[in-house]
Parts: structure tokens; C-alpha cells; sequence
């Protein structure tokens, strides 16, 4: 698939999509003029996006996606023990990204324990993307998110 397709299937999916800058995590302006807060969930805008710039990374703003990701960082600590594995995963650089469903009237902390960061008011990249050191963003797990553990 490539990246606009990619991308589209996320929009399609009804989650928020925007555009980054080629293995990087920063908004790609000349696009994202406004930042996460410029992300789409209309699959024609966020393709034509992609289309024209197929080398940008994809991000997916957390919040109006109604999602929160658990960033599980191995490389500073982070673990999966007590997590709720069972839901829509993907490999990053340097540990994994765990998408949780959350209502509208969520709200989150930033950092769940050491080496476990919670993306909720922000965005993250994701699958379909290569990160700065250069491995590739992967779905490992391509399911629908499940619910957020209560006691996060």
C-alpha cells in the first residue's frame, strides 16, 4: 500500500489524520498550518495530502480520534506489564504504541509510569511511516482498539 493509501484507510477508520514531516515527528506545516489541530478525517483530504507528498509521515491526532495511545518506550524502561494487549498495536523505533477508545470526556495525566507515555492532547505517528532512526512504523496487532483500562 502506499502512504496516501495508508493514510486514507486511517480517515476512513474515522480517526483524525495529519501529515508529518519525512522521518520526523513534527506536523508538516506547509500542510499541518495549524499543527495536530490540522488534522483531517475526510479520506479524499487526507489522500490528495499524501498523493502529492508520498514520502511524509502520518500522524493521528489522539483526542478527536477519540483514542488514547499508551508509548511504550523499551529503550527508557518502559513495559507492557499490567496492559490490556489485546488491541490495536504498532511497532515504533524503539517500542510500541498501544491505541485504546475513549469517551469524549476523558482526560489524562502525560506519563503513565517511566518509559510509559500517554498521548491523548497531541498525536502521534503511526504505521505507514519511518521514524528518525530510520525503522519503519508497523501494525502489529490489527484490531480495533480496545477500551481504555479504568485505571489509567
Amino acid at each position: 500500500m502506499t502512504t496516501a493509501e495508508i493514510a486514507k484507510a486511517y480517515a476512513e477508520r474515522g480517526w483524525f489524520v495529519l501529515p508529518c514531516y519525512p522521518q520526523q515527528k513534527t506536523p508538516f506545516f506547509p500542510i499541518a498550518k495549524n499543527g495536530y489541530k490540522s488534522a483531517s478525517n475526510k479520506p479524499k483530504t487526507v489522500a490528495k495530502w499524501f498523493e502529492k507528498s508520498p514520502l511524509l509521515n502520518i500522524g493521528i491526532a489522539c483526542a478527536p480520534s477519540g483514542l488514547v495511545v499508551l508509548d511504550v518506550d523499551y529503550r527508557n524502561g518502559g513495559s507492557t506489564d499490567g496492559l490490556n494487549l489485546d488491541t490495536y498495536t504498532v511497532s515504533t523505533g524503539d517500542g510500541i504504541h498501544l491505541y485504546y477508545k475513549v469517551p469524549p470526556s476523558a482526560t489524562f495525566k502525560g506519563k503513565l509510569r517511566p518509559g510509559v507515555d500517554i498521548k491523548f492532547n497531541g498525536y502521534v505517528v503511526t504505521a505507514g511511516s519511518i521514524h528518525e532512526n530510520g525503522k519503519f512504523y508497523e501494525v502489529v496487532k490489527d484490531i480495533e482498539p480496545a477500551p481504555i483500562m479504568g485505571w489509567v
